[in-house]
């Protein structure tokens, strides 16, 4: 009796992790489709905007936290950064005290492409706002997403969830700047007179 429940944990287990893997590169080619459509008319790839994304919300994260917070090898971490320093958008540096590890700070240029990138973003071009427009329409509100969250948090740690979160608050906080900016412009043309 204990192998049969040994048993069908082992078939459920390995149905749960196929499944997981199946759906995860689905949703993965959906969003890599959405970045690509977000920042190729400003000439960087996904790896590029992950990294500059994280070296924004971090300040001044080594390559071998990119690496591991960007969940890619350290040596595509490190090559991705020198184009980016290339084209002015990150620098690289050498810390005095320890030469082992190379540091990554975005320029202001990189600044600027990011808020440039952000404020063109249009949900309605985007294959994950069209698969969950539904559920959105439906319920109100996006997907929390709790369970994923808790699986990332579980095989990866906390400091990748911590900084989505805080990635997440600095684009709330960009975006109602931004839509206080446009309702107070509104206001205003709607207040002159013709």
């Amino acid at each position: 009796m204990v192998n049969q429940v040994e048993d069908y944990t082992m078939k459920e287990a390995v149905l749960f992790s196929l499944k997981m893997m199946q759906m995860s590169k689905a949703l993965w080619r959906a969003v890599e489709e959405d970045v690509e459509v977000l920042t190729k008319p400003y000439g960087i790839n996904v790896n590029e905007y992950y990294i500059m994304g994280l070296v924004n919300d971090l300040g001044k994260p080594s390559i071998s936290k990119i690496a591991a917070l960007g969940s890619m090898h350290i040596s595509t971490a490190f090559n991705f950064s020198k184009k980016l320093q290339r084209r002015g958008y990150v620098k690289l540096l050498k810390e005095e005290h320890d030469k082992r590890n190379t540091y990554i700070i975005l320029t202001q240029e990189g600044t600027n492409l990011l808020l440039d990138i952000l404020h063109s973003y249009n949900p309605e071009q985007t294959n994950i706002h069209k698969g969950i427009s539904a559920l959105k329409e439906a319920y109100g509100i996006y997907p929390e997403l709790l369970e994923l969250e808790a699986v990332i948090r579980l095989i990866y740690g906390r400091d990748l969830i911590n900084v989505a979160n805080n990635s997440l608050q600095s684009v709330r906080e960009s975006l109602i700047e931004k839509e206080d900016l446009f309702r107070k412009n509104k206001k205003e043309i709607a207040s002159k007179p013709i």
